[in-house]
């Protein structure tokens, strides 16, 4: 029998992926833990700002507000975003939060408090899922396949600036930025995870990095604990 062709790939280096494939919980439970290896002091939600006109940002408690709901650290944007009554103001947002990562501007608040808080900020690990239609024609092609429950990433190592380079030329050899799904430093100080499915980004790391992600102006962030739902049936407030 002839391989197939993600056999003949070659596969990011057993010691640096056994501790995540062993500590995160089975897909489908559907938690925090599911995303993030089970192995951190404290852990967070980064929620995806949702987009007024323009490209503007908006946070969800902004949108809470307006629809008469309540943002927490289980709020599910599906819930949270429609309104209890008729809104006597119009809709604070144009487009929903995007899934899979943070866009550029948060990423890089994020990738700042990141590098701070590990003593390898020069040697991290950049995971994208394997699903998108632009890494058959990039440099990711040829990365090294991480393979766990239901998810299969291409990842290359580097400094942790790297998580900023991650996209595809479009039009005009315009740089089109696609956010990372996985990123850890080589001294797993921490892990951070989005899905392709899901609005929010999930942090695990030491009680000063959550700190820092909870008190920046910038971002929208929870705490989070490893056995919170991910689903949409974990917002039991605003549904």
């Amino acid at each position: 029998m002839r391989p197939s062709p993600e056999d003949r790939r070659s596969r990011v280096p057993e010691q640096d992926i056994a501790w995540i494939a062993s500590r995160r919980r089975p897909f489908h439970d559907f938690t925090v833990g599911t995303l993030v290896p089970v192995v951190f002091d404290r852990y967070a939600r980064v929620l995806h700002p949702a987009w007024a006109a323009h490209g503007v940002p908006v946070r969800w408690a902004t949108v809470a507000t307006w629809a008469g709901r309540e943002v927490h650290s289980l709020a599910q944007w599906d819930f949270l975003s429609r309104p209890r009554v008729e809104p006597r103001r119009p809709s604070p947002f144009v487009a929903e939060p995007d899934t899979n990562g943070l866009p550029p501007g948060h990423l890089a608040t994020l990738c700042a408090l990141l590098a701070a808080q590990t003593n390898t900020p020069d040697r991290c690990f950049i995971g994208v899922w394997e699903g998108y239609g632009w890494l058959a024609d990039s440099e990711w092609s040829a990365a090294p396949l991480l393979v766990l429950d239901q998810r299969t990433f291409l990842v290359r190592g580097g400094p942790i600036d790297l998580a900023m380079a991650v996209g595809w030329r479009g039009p005009n050899r315009t740089f089109v930025a696609e956010p990372p799904t996985i990123l850890w430093p080589a001294d797993r100080a921490w892990f951070v995870a989005s899905d392709p499915d899901l609005d929010s980004t999930y942090v695990g790391g030491p009680d000063a990095l959550i700190e820092s992600l909870l008190a920046h102006r910038d971002l929208e962030a929870w705490s989070a604990e490893p056995d919170d739902l991910v689903a949409i049936g974990s917002d039991a407030i605003n549904a």
